[in-house]
């Protein structure tokens, strides 16, 4: 990989973590879901880039895997597609036809919607904020700020 494509990356990973830092997602801003729609966008790059390199981020701490989600990878890749598509699949809880877009849990609540018998969407964590699209969950510290920390290493060792 050129260093000219590395710093391409960089800058892309710096403009998430610009977001990321702005206190758009604390202050119940109107331009948050732009900013994690932007968000994502720019992570999903990174990760491809990454996995076509043989870099794939594997990691599924608190990611809800499935047989399209194996790792934080795939769930980045699902919830752009979901975001960047408004008649994408992705947007409904799985086996509904309840469309479920950038719906937002802060703090501690588990159980805060229950759909049909046994699907439960919320967050479980009173320190972290998680954000869906269907039923898919991806948490702004547990694994945004990972990412953010995690990826410059994995940038710069990039060949």
């Amino acid at each position: 990989m050129s260093e000219l494509h590395t710093m391409e990356l960089l800058i892309e990973l710096n403009r998430s973590s610009e977001l990321f830092n702005s206190q758009v997602f604390t202050n119940h801003s109107i331009f948050a879901q732009s900013a994690f729609i932007e968000i994502l966008i720019r992570l999903n790059y990174l990760l491809q880039e990454l996995d076509k390199n043989d870099n794939r981020l594997i990691w599924s701490d608190d990611v809800q895997t499935s047989q399209d989600i194996k790792d934080i990878t795939d769930l980045v890749n699902n919830l752009r597609n979901a975001a960047c598509h408004s008649d994408s699949q992705n947007n409904y809880v799985s086996n509904t036809n309840i469309k479920f877009v950038f719906n937002i849990f802060v703090g501690k609540s588990p159980n805060a919607v229950k759909i049909g018998e046994s699907i439960f969407l919320g967050n479980e964590y009173q320190d972290d904020v998680a954000f869906y699209y269907g039923d898919k969950r991806i948490y702004l510290r547990r694994h945004i700020k990972r990412l953010l920390e995690e990826l410059p290493s994995k940038i710069r060792k990039l060949k």
